[in-house]
């Protein structure tokens, strides 16, 4: 008997090896997971703000609670965060009584972009304890595997950010070595200030050599916040002309803080530069960008607080950028 196991145990043990074998390529080939994503900016009121209301908001205003309660419905598997969760000089008291018992219950699957609002608070203190671990640190860029898609979280905070958002600075370095490091891939980048709007404050010059990079670098989507709106582009270059292979870039400041269509007057802006054409843009539902993230293309989904879905649609990620 002992013969006759000792002459069996090798063709065991190389059975169980092209198992193993068989089992790795098996996983290797299989498609990678579709991913459910959130994305979503400018979010939570003051607890002290007038119309906080215990917070159920007043007035179509502060609804943070019910733009989360729709979000945490759909069950997604990531929040992207576009920056301005907690309004406005934020002490970490303030985050815990309005935003944690809203957006802050999808906090261990957020991807929290920096803001203008973080900042407000010395070196973004009540930010940086409040996401922890989730928070990106200084200086405020990385890029994360999320399914088969690159995902980019920048720091649009150009001002504040070292070395700024130049066309030498630190993070355009950064980030064109990332993109090249994941040529023909599809590719999310997420930050807080919008490279165009027509919002109050429109157009953002500051971050243009980004854009730029981002053009030339392949990106699918660019996902930003700050304006009190949504907003949907078409694909465009680096020069904002219509391009089936340019950047589309999404406007989603509408995560319940308020809501903003500008009036005559309100976006002096306009005065220098003409507006660059949207399809889509809605000033007047509190919401959320929900996006399916497959391999090879994604379709995206402007759900409201009643889960109606106001604008959506289906397309294919960006061609490789040309050598």
């Amino acid at each position: 008997m002992t013969r006759s196991r000792r002459r069996w145990l090798p063709w065991l043990v190389a059975g169980v090896g092209l198992a193993v074998l068989v089992l790795a390529l098996l996983r290797a080939c299989a498609p990678a997971p579709v991913v459910r994503v959130i994305a979503v900016g400018d979010m939570a009121c003051m607890p002290t703000d007038p119309k906080y209301n215990d917070g159920e908001g007043t007035d179509g205003e502060c609804k943070a609670m019910a733009v989360s309660d729709a979000a945490l419905a759909l069950k997604p598997d990531l929040l992207l965060g576009l920056g301005d969760y907690q309004y406005e000089v934020a002490s970490e008291a303030d985050w815990q009584a309005a935003y944690a018992p809203t957006w802050g219950r999808l906090k261990d699957i957020t991807i929290p972009a920096i803001g203008n609002q973080e900042l407000k608070v010395h070196k973004a203190n009540s930010y940086l304890s409040f996401f922890g671990e989730r928070a990106i640190p200084e200086p405020g860029y990385a890029s994360y595997e999320v399914g088969s898609w690159h995902v980019v979280a920048l720091n649009t905070n150009c001002t504040v950010v070292e070395g700024g958002c130049g066309a030498e600075s630190p993070q355009v370095a950064w980030l064109k070595e990332d993109l090249a490091a994941n040529a023909g891939r599809c590719i999310a980048v997420l930050g807080h200030h919008p490279r165009w709007s027509n919002g109050i404050a429109g157009p953002d010059s500051r971050i243009d050599p980004l854009w730029a990079t981002m053009t030339d670098g392949g990106v699918t989507l660019y996902l930003s916040g700050h304006e009190a709106d949504y907003e949907r582009f078409p694909p465009l270059d680096r020069g904002h002309r219509p391009d089936p292979n340019g950047v589309r870039q999404f406007v989603v400041g509408t995560g319940g803080q308020s809501l903003y269509e500008p009036q005559e007057g309100d976006a002096p802006w306009r005065e220098t530069f003409d507006p660059v054409p949207s399809d889509v843009f809605d000033a007047t539902h509190d919401g959320f960008l929900e996006l399916t993230l497959d391999d090879g293309g994604y379709s995206y989904a402007f759900v409201t607080t009643d889960g109606t879905v106001t604008d959506s649609g289906t397309a294919a990620c960006a061609a490789p950028p040309q050598p």
